[in-house]
């Protein structure tokens, strides 16, 4: 008689891996002794070069959850965090999470957001307050970032509420428990620069954000990221990357426009002018914070400092050979000459001088 197949699990999480071996074990462990124990871990290791696929393999050995998954070669975020999706949203999984290979989580994680969606249908993403941590595990004196949407059922105050807040932290967000088709819907992770921010804005359209007041999961901060980082860590290497020109507001815009206004969304139906309206709004509040910051601001003086900067170089070069040109004249005799026609027209030596 044959056995009949195991209910999927209703949590799927996958974690992708690059060359943090040493943090890796504390990361799984901290999953695998969750208060929930039905999930499916899944592992997408994005080209590491360390120890990470011996660690990985491990676990897969030593734990029917998990699953070990090698990428044949270095793909970037973007097409990492889609295989890792993929790869454990293929188990039937209600809910879907997002883990990195170097933070660590409370034993309730997922119990407690879990309990979020499971009472309010409407919430498509839950997560939780973020406690940052240094390499080495100790507290951070930094705040978390507060914001959610929770309760609110129009759609458009959603959308203001997102885009006029400064708490938003779509680096944190992302990372929380979401409905998997709210997920696949949102585009999962789009070609465009912080792709994290785009799938929190395509969450919101769909439904409600909630935030447990409870620090569930823990940060490892090693560096600040930018802009500019990103356009090579999100691409595969070698493949043309974004020029520094196309800001990600803009790349936001063209993608929200293309799905929610030429397109027909199967979920979010917006007629062309309130797409219109929709994307505008975002684009413009988006476009103020990316001009805001300091480290923009510094480049966009660099650009503009262009211009001052040729006109002082090419005022040097043009007083250089004017001076050249004059000492010329004079080892030539010329200037004598022209000094002495002047006197004998206007009546006095070197007119061109303000004295008698």
């Amino acid at each position: 008689m044959s056995r009949a197949p195991r209910a999927p699990s209703p949590v799927a999480i996958g974690m992708t891996l690059h060359n943090r071996a040493a943090y890796l074990a504390e990361a799984v462990e901290s999953l695998l002794a969750q208060s929930h124990p039905h999930f499916t871990l899944v592992l997408v290791d994005d080209g590491s070069t360390d120890d990470t696929e011996a660690i990985a393999r491990s676990y897969e050995r030593g734990d029917p959850r998990v699953r070990y998954i090698k990428l044949s070669s270095r793909r970037g975020m973007i097409e990492a965090w889609r295989a890792a999706f993929e790869a454990a949203s293929a188990t039937g999984a209600r809910y879907f999470a997002w883990a990195s290979d170097h933070d660590r989580w409370h034993p309730q994680w997922i119990e407690k957001l879990m309990e979020v969606l499971d009472a309010s249908p409407s919430v498509v993403l839950a997560y939780p307050l973020t406690q940052r941590v240094d390499p080495d595990g100790k507290p951070l004196a930094k705040p978390a970032r507060q914001f959610e949407t929770s309760g609110i059922a129009d759609r458009d105050t959603r959308w203001a509420l997102l885009n006029n807040s400064d708490t938003v932290a779509a680096g944190d967000m992302v990372y929380g428990l979401m409905r998997t088709d709210a997920v696949r819907h949102a585009g999962i992770f789009r070609e465009v620069l912080c792709p994290d921010r785009l799938l929190v804005a395509e969450l919101t359209l769909q439904g409600e954000i909630r935030q447990l007041a409870e620090p569930l999961w823990y940060r490892r901060q090693f560096t600040e990221g930018s802009i500019e980082r990103q356009r090579f860590t999100l691409f595969p290497p070698g493949t043309q990357a974004p020029s520094k020109f196309v800001p990600p507001w803009y790349m936001h815009a063209r993608a929200l426009w293309s799905v929610y206004g030429l397109g027909s969304h199967p979920r979010v139906k917006l007629s062309r002018a309130e797409a219109f309206r929709l994307v505008s709004g975002y684009t413009t509040a988006y476009a103020a914070r990316h001009y805001a910051k300091s480290s923009v601001q510094r480049g966009l003086l660099a650009v503009l400092g262009w211009p001052r900067w040729i006109y002082k170089r090419v005022k040097h070069a043009v007083l250089l050979v004017v001076y050249g040109v004059l000492v010329v004249l004079r080892q030539i005799g010329l200037t004598p000459l022209i000094e002495r026609l002047c006197e004998r027209l206007t009546g006095r030596p070197r007119p061109w001088r303000w004295h008698a």
